[in-house]
């Protein structure tokens, strides 16, 4: 676990030989304590900007994907983001269930299903589930699109449920696909595999074993993975794509296959998007923040805290005029990062020597 700021500052202060501070008087530092809370905010600053992709700054993020929007803006992550790494995004399905009204994570808005904390059978194994109130639950799932293949994943105990999905909600649908689950007091996963005769189909789980069904998971989604994007500089975009993205018209719109980067900032596909039904994932790098509050923590990992102690030392020692011993101080800093980079950076090399 994470040293927390004022650990960190009385780490410098006792081994200078200075009074200690206490959650108390965190706050109210005067003298030598302020002067080491601020060294160790430009200890860890300088940590991190000694690399430039740290891996315990990566991060993951997501976007959403809207049919006809060419450009997106980072405003969630606008606070932290240091970079995106563009080789690394991709477009990925979306659920259709859990992203519509058949959200089960967190309300049952699926009807003819309640939120339940579990019976004996459920509750050891799923915790917080929802239960199959009546005999039969239709629900409707929009937006999807003609001849494309579609997969559902379900997560079921404590019954056996036929799991239908078709073309109309009434009993003489035209069905798509039927997988009849029979899991008795179990935990099973069951998917099947659909393909889309109309924009709407219909969902409905029938119970037909007259005792309880639970549901913990429902997933559907198109049924392709995860398509790499490629990246092109403004500049390539703007010589390649931009007279054609100029006069969007929906036959033009399709799956990006290629993602830039505005002077502005903000992330482009190419072609642009035909549906909503899709999310843009990514890895970045976020930026450094002061810690501020006495419980704060600091994003490097424990055991390269050292390295923060050495560098904010070095700050003390020249602020006391004690160049001498600033400068086994700064040999102990650099000593640190080269440890960082042998075991962060180049690790493939680092873990054969080991």
């Amino acid at each position: 676990m994470a040293s927390t700021y004022l650990t960190l500052v009385n780490d410098v202060l006792r081994d200078m030989n200075e009074v200690e501070l206490t959650s108390a008087t965190f706050s109210s530092s005067r003298g030598v304590q302020t002067t080491v809370k601020d060294y160790i905010n430009r200890a860890i600053s300088d940590v991190l900007n000694s690399e430039l992709n740290w891996p315990f700054t990566r991060a993951e993020g997501s976007i959403d994907a809207i049919a006809g929007k060419q450009l997106y803006s980072f405003a969630s992550i606008a606070s932290t983001l240091k970079y995106i790494d563009y080789d690394n995004v991709f477009l990925e399905p979306k659920d259709y269930i859990t992203n519509g009204d058949f959200e089960i994570d967190g309300s049952a808005s699926i009807t003819g299903w309640s939120t339940v904390s579990g019976s004996p059978a459920a509750s050891s194994k799923f915790g917080n589930t929802l239960l199959l109130t009546s005999a039969k639950s239709t629900q409707a799932v929009n937006d999807l699109i003609v001849g494309r293949t579609y997969t559902i994943l379900t997560q079921i105990s404590g019954a056996t449920l036929t799991l239908d999905v078709g073309t109309s909600s009434g009993g003489t649908q035209t069905k798509s696909s039927t997988l009849t689950i029979d899991s008795g007091n179990e935990v099973l996963i069951a998917q099947t595999v659909f393909t889309s005769t109309a924009t709407t189909h219909y969902v409905t789980f029938t119970e037909s074993a007259g005792s309880n069904a639970y549901i913990k998971l429902i997933e559907l989604m198109e049924d392709v993975g995860a398509i790499p994007l490629k990246y092109l500089s403004y500049e390539e975009y703007n010589e390649r794509y931009r007279e054609r993205d100029a006069r969007p018209t929906t036959d033009k719109f399709a799956d990006p296959e290629f993602v830039y980067t505005t002077y502005n900032d903000e992330l482009g596909l190419t072609p642009i998007p035909d549906t909503s039904n899709r999310t843009i994932s990514f890895d970045y790098y976020i930026t450094n923040t002061d810690l501020s509050g006495a419980t704060d923590t600091s994003i490097i990992p424990t055991r390269f805290e050292s390295v923060v102690n050495s560098r904010a030392k070095y700050y003390t020692y020249m602020f006391r005029s004690d160049v001498q011993t600033a400068q086994y101080a700064l040999k102990e800093y650099e000593d640190g990062i080269k440890r960082m980079r042998v075991e962060l950076i180049n690790r493939k090399n680092y873990m054969r020597a080991v």
